[in-house]
């Protein structure tokens, strides 16, 4: 069984997205990919990742040896995310995976990069949540760790991480009309991760 979600970018110097194309995948995991033909044909339309999804018609599978197409794998959540999501749609948090689309589709909008999945071709409808205290976002992390219920006055503090990578837990905060990534400890951890993380930002 095949499965499909629309690909939508924002366009250099835009502010709404536009789509792009459709990605397929299929019941072995197998991705494919096609620009549409409205995107192909305007002026300023730019390829995802040119190495690997040139502006060209017709459907592009990922390069030999590959299920999925990096670039799009990159806009998906990694390992914290995938907890998080997996978490709000099943209600448990264990590892058990979902399918790749449904980590596209279930995943916050607010995402770093310039891709977003959805499920319509003329609809963009972002996955948003009001912005959720430190606190909140610190016991719903905590919760998910443990393995314990998350209720339902935290399950929106813990879409704030399903957008970015990484394995640790973190989440987007909006301060004004800034956004900033805030990481949080966890009681397994041996030293400050936290603080060594921001010594090494501040390093490099």
């Amino acid at each position: 069984m095949t499965s499909s979600c629309y690909v939508w970018k924002w366009l250099r110097g835009a502010t709404e997205p536009v789509v792009a194309g459709q990605l397929r995948i299929d019941g072995q995991g197998k991705q494919a990919f096609a620009y549409g033909r409205s995107y192909l044909e305007r002026d300023n339309a730019e390829p995802i990742y040119a190495p690997e999804l040139p502006l060209e018609r017709g459907t592009q599978e990922p390069p030999v040896g590959l299920g999925g197409f990096s670039s799009l794998r990159d806009g998906s959540p990694d390992a914290w995310g995938r907890r998080v999501i997996h978490a709000r749609v099943t209600g448990r948090s264990e590892t058990t995976a979902l399918d790749e689309l449904s980590y596209l589709l279930e995943s916050g909008s607010d995402r770093f990069g310039a891709l977003d999945f959805q499920a319509s071709s003329t609809e963009y409808v972002p996955r948003t949540q009001d912005t959720a205290s430190l606190g909140d976002l610190q016991d719903a992390a905590d919760l998910l760790h443990k393995d314990l219920p998350i209720p339902p006055d935290l399950e929106a503090a813990l879409f704030h991480g399903s957008s970015i990578g990484g394995a640790r837990p973190k989440a987007t905060v909006a301060d004004g009309t800034t956004n900033y990534i805030a990481k949080f400890s966890l009681s397994t951890d041996d030293y400050d991760m936290v603080g060594a993380e921001f010594l090494a930002m501040r390093l490099a």
